[in-house]
């Protein structure tokens, strides 16, 4: 009995200690994790301008402008442009020419696109290229409730902008890292937009809680299970974000609101927050798409119009040097 009442006074200690060292151990996590949070949000003090009315330079063809949602230049090919529809539309992409018109399929004809049907278009909200030569599209609209489990991105080999058919190489699942509950109090995790740039897929968030957006990295791309998102950043956009893309070289990243069209420069990976910060007001609140062409920012907007808009880059006020 003394044998095993030693033993029981051992293994008391030793669990005393264990929790002990435990708790230190999620002390000191708590601390990392504290150090490593983004810091609140950044922002910048905005002059007093009048927005600029925009005029459009053309139209996306129909059925590309149902409910315009996504925009990218192509990486592959001149002279191509990807589009896609929301949620209202079947699982497909445009491929079309800079001034609106649509390529023809050689399976369908003229403006009917690029069917994907081992995809499924949940909520379809914005597309973007890669350095490897794929579209990637954001099925990760995710309403005011915040209550979708199955947000992901579709990783596509970027087809050729005539044929008729292509189909989905990766499909990609992941959640927020700091999203708690699902329905969430908190509508911040919704999104609309999405970029690549260095190395990494990205995601702005379309706050409904505030004025701002949180820059999010996918680090990892398993399929099969969900991959959680790294949080990097956050900055007061001054209205819902609805867009973005990056340049090629991932140093330039144009975001686009209800209400303007910002452009960061970053300071180093990932830190467009950080560089100087070029903004433009805009009077129309229906923009809903936004991609880089060289020194100019092309714009689709108007639901059941598409309506296209070309800002210089330079026309833009700089905020911040």
């Amino acid at each position: 009995m003394r044998f095993a009442k030693k033993t029981t006074d051992a293994q008391s200690l030793a669990g005393g200690y264990c929790l002990r060292v435990l708790s230190l151990g999620l002390i000191l996590a708590g601390t990392l994790l504290s150090a490593q949070a983004p810091d609140k949000m950044k922002r910048v003090d905005l002059p007093d301008i009048k927005p600029a009315p925009l005029k459009p330079y053309a139209s996306l063809e129909i059925p590309a402008n149902i409910e315009p949602s996504g925009l990218v230049k192509s990486r592959l090919w001149n002279d191509v442009y990807w589009a896609h529809n929301d949620s209202g539309d079947i699982p497909r992409v445009f491929a079309m020419h800079r001034d609106g018109r649509m390529y023809p399929s050689e399976r369908e004809g003229a403006a009917h696109g690029v069917h994907i049907p081992d995809a499924v278009n949940v909520d379809w909200e914005d597309i973007a290229t890669d350095n490897q030569g794929n579209l990637i599209i954001g099925d990760f609209g995710n309403s005011r409730t915040n209550n979708r489990r199955d947000l992901c991105l579709y990783f596509i080999p970027e087809p050729h902008p005539s044929v008729g058919m292509t189909s989905v190489q990766r499909k990609v699942f992941f959640a927020y890292p700091d999203q708690t509950e699902i329905p969430s109090a908190v509508s911040n995790f919704d999104a609309e937009a999405l970029f690549f740039a260095n190395g990494h897929v990205h995601i702005l968030t379309k706050h409904r809680s505030d004025t701002g957006t949180t820059l999010y990295r996918l680090d990892s791309m398993e399929t099969g299970k969900v991959n959680m998102l790294t949080k990097l950043d956050s900055f007061d956009t001054r209205g819902p974000v609805t867009g973005a893309d990056a340049s090629p070289d991932g140093k330039r990243l144009a975001v686009l609101t209800y209400n303007g069209v910002w452009v960061f420069d970053s300071v180093g990976p990932g830190a467009w927050f950080d560089g100087s910060i070029r903004w433009m007001p805009l009077e129309d609140e229906d923009q809903e798409a936004i991609t880089i062409d060289g020194e100019n920012l092309i714009i689709s907007a108007s639901e059941g119009e598409g309506n296209l808009y070309e800002i210089p880059i330079s026309k833009l006020t700089v905020v911040r040097k």
